[in-house]
């Protein structure tokens, strides 16, 4: 039973946050694209948190196993385990999918000389906003509710 609802909680905070917020597209840096780069700070600080909810989700899933043998529990640590991993590779995928197409090179003006950043469309969209956030914050709810069943299971 848990292990169902561990995995309907991110589709779940999906589709809620998806009819919460406002419609996109939206914009991973600064200034409507004009501070190229700075959602890279931020990329590099939600990945090492990403990176290290997993691997306390699967050292949460080891140690389960191996000395309470619940497999429910073990599995809700999995979950979170996948919930953070997937986080931080569609996070950078998304990032690198944005950079590629929103910048789109420097134009030279022949007439004056001036170097012109060329902006293409934003294509960060609340589709993939909402997925985001619905995969960071699942895998951190799973994270404790696998600590709370584990300190259950122990405490029986």
């Amino acid at each position: 039973m848990p292990i169902e609802l561990a995995i309907a909680l991110p589709v779940a905070l999906w589709i809620a946050l998806r009819l919460a917020l406002p419609a996109g597209p939206y914009e991973m840096d600064h200034g409507n694209g004009s501070a190229k780069g700075t959602f890279f700070p931020l990329l590099i600080l939600y990945s090492a948190f990403g990176y290290f909810v997993g691997v306390l989700g699967l050292y949460g899933a080891s140690w389960t196993f191996r000395y309470t043998g619940n497999l429910w529990v073990c599995g809700v640590f999995l979950v979170a385990a996948l919930c953070s991993l997937l986080f931080n590779w569609l996070l950078v995928f998304f990032y690198e999918s944005y950079l590629h197409g929103r910048y789109l090179g420097v134009v030279i003006v022949k007439e004056t000389g001036v170097l012109v950043q060329n902006f293409g469309p934003s294509n960060y969209t609340i589709n993939k906003y909402a997925l985001i956030l619905s995969l960071g914050f699942s895998s951190v709810a799973l994270l404790i509710a696998g600590v709370v069943l584990l300190a259950l299971e122990v405490g029986r």
